[in-house]
């Protein structure tokens, strides 16, 4: 966690090197309320932070830091008399570089060349030749010092938007999948160690399910899901979570065996409380979000060994269809349906972005 740790130490530095004193003028309020923003980010990140043992497990501090560094850009943009900046995906190949600038084609050792986004810096070192900079580099700095007096306090930051939304404030750790929600009933969850055959509850047979597997640091091991059509493998690769569609199969309980050398926890979560992402994602192994936006494209990126697939799920949770797949580390296109649920077949960490075709203009 040393990189995210250098990341939030980054951003309070870029915060405590911006000077503001107030005109008096209206605009005032506003670049004050974007600095109340990003101090509230920042803080968020901080406290999110506390107890993530990996980068997937420390996703909602890395949108944290994203909403910040945006709100501490709008708060320059603002103080300089500048248009705000468009808000933007973040660098590809570092977030502390700050918001990407412009799309450039690349490619990873031995793989194909992809569109990625990335910073100003990124961008000019590609179209001449040079790597990019990487992760762990020291990083471009996504804004300017204004300079001027440090701020007063602000208007407090916007309330965060509704459950499975990822537009504002910290998501509950069980829409990261890093445990079930506080009001999942005792016949739907079960922990413990070592091996043991469990039954968990459908409200009713014809209920699709989300089955959540955590295995935790201390121990490794093998899970099946049994079912209509026989004894299924839920992990094939050593992995920390495992999230798995199960379609209802008219049974009252979703059968599995754990079969572990160390803790783990199991339960089931409705396919209507999962993550709703607006833009991009990242992750590491089997995951399922929502996307509530417009048909366009996809661009997945992949870090590792193994093969890896997104597939488009319907709302009883089967397979609609497979919109890309591949094998190690490399960059993806595929198409985006538009609206619905996707399941990311993978055991290495990835990044998904979700590009929705611009309605042209009138």
């Amino acid at each position: 966690m040393a990189d995210i740790e250098a990341e939030i130490t980054d951003f309070g530095e870029a915060l405590a090197r911006f000077r503001f004193v107030p005109s008096g003028e209206e605009a005032d309020s506003a670049v004050l309320a974007d600095v109340q923003r990003a101090l509230d980010a920042y803080d968020r990140a901080k406290r999110d932070l506390v107890g993530d043992r990996d980068r997937e497990d420390a996703a909602d501090v890395l949108r944290a830091l994203d909403d910040g560094r945006y709100a501490l850009a709008c708060a320059v943009a603002r103080s300089e008399g500048r248009a705000l900046p468009e808000r933007r995906l973040p660098c590809f190949f570092d977030p502390r570089h700050g918001p990407s600038t412009a799309e450039v084609d690349w490619a990873p050792p031995g793989g194909a060349a992809r569109k990625v986004p990335v910073c100003a810096a990124d961008a000019v070192r590609i179209r001449e030749g040079q790597r990019p900079i990487a992760t762990g580099a020291a990083p471009q700095r996504a804004v300017a010092p204004a300079s001027r007096h440090a701020p007063g306090p602000g208007p407090a930051a916007p309330a965060s938007g509704g459950p499975g939304r990822t537009s504002a404030g910290p998501l509950p750790k069980w829409l990261l999948y890093k445990e079930w929600p506080p009001d999942t009933p005792d016949t739907r969850r079960a922990g413990g160690s070592g091996a043991r055959e469990v039954e968990l509850l459908r409200t009713d047979a014809a209920e699709p399910v989300l089955l959540v597997l955590r295995m935790f640091r201390d121990g490794a091991g093998q899970a099946y899901l049994h079912g209509a059509a026989g004894r299924r493998a839920l992990i094939e690769r050593r992995v920390e979570r495992v999230v798995t569609p199960v379609p209802a199969d008219g049974g009252a309980h979703v059968r599995v065996r754990v079969e572990s050398y160390g803790s783990w926890r199991l339960w089931l979560q409705s396919p209507d409380r999962v993550r709703v992402v607006e833009h991009s994602l990242q992750a590491t192994g089997p995951y399922v979000f929502r996307y509530e936006g417009g048909p366009g494209e996809l661009r997945f990126s992949h870090q590792g060994g193994g093969p890896f697939a997104i597939e488009a799920l319907g709302e009883d949770l089967s397979s609609t269809a497979r919109l890309l797949s591949g094998k190690g580390t490399s960059e993806v296109q595929g198409v985006l349906p538009g609206p619905g649920l996707y399941h990311v077949h993978s055991y290495s960490p990835w990044q998904v972005f979700l590009i929705p075709t611009t309605a042209p203009s009138s």
